[in-house]
């Protein structure tokens, strides 16, 4: 039995995903520049997707929304790639179907990554910038 390798760019898992799904994408998608989000729906549907992929209702639960799909639409439209690959089930009902299954590309993970720190850092220098300024203005109080 033969090892499988990683496609070049992409993490193991999303080669797996990739590799088995039955749909190939058929969107040709032009990804742009992600420079970040301040939408809640958003920023926790992508921190669930940097730590694995989700299904289209898991994308529903964690988003707190009943359109998970939405918010993927709007990420793309700033800039992620984000593709869904359909993968092939079983329902409570024994019948096969294709479930889609949302999961950042190796450089999707990069931007959000990036966004998701500079976002962080923005709020931790707002933050102490208005802990200074109520030092300061204590500080000429107390003279």
């Amino acid at each position: 039995m033969s090892r499988r390798k990683p496609t070049d760019g992409q993490a193991d898992m999303l080669a797996d995903i990739a590799r088995l799904s039955r749909f190939p994408q058929h969107k040709p998608r032009q990804p742009g520049q992600f420079q970040g989000t301040d939408n809640p729906r958003a920023l926790r549907l992508l921190r669930a997707l940097l730590k694995q992929p989700l299904t289209r209702e898991s994308a529903d639960t964690v988003t707190g929304a009943s359109n998970g799909p939405e918010e993927v639409r709007k990420l793309r439209e700033q800039g992620l790639e984000l593709p869904c690959y359909r993968l092939g089930v079983h329902d409570r009902d024994g019948a096969w179907v294709y479930r889609g299954l949302y999961a950042l590309t190796t450089a999707d993970m990069r931007q959000v990554a990036r966004a998701l720190a500079k976002q962080k850092a923005d709020s931790a220098k707002s933050t102490r910038g208005d802990s200074e300024a109520s030092d300061e203005e204590g500080t000429r109080d107390g003279e």
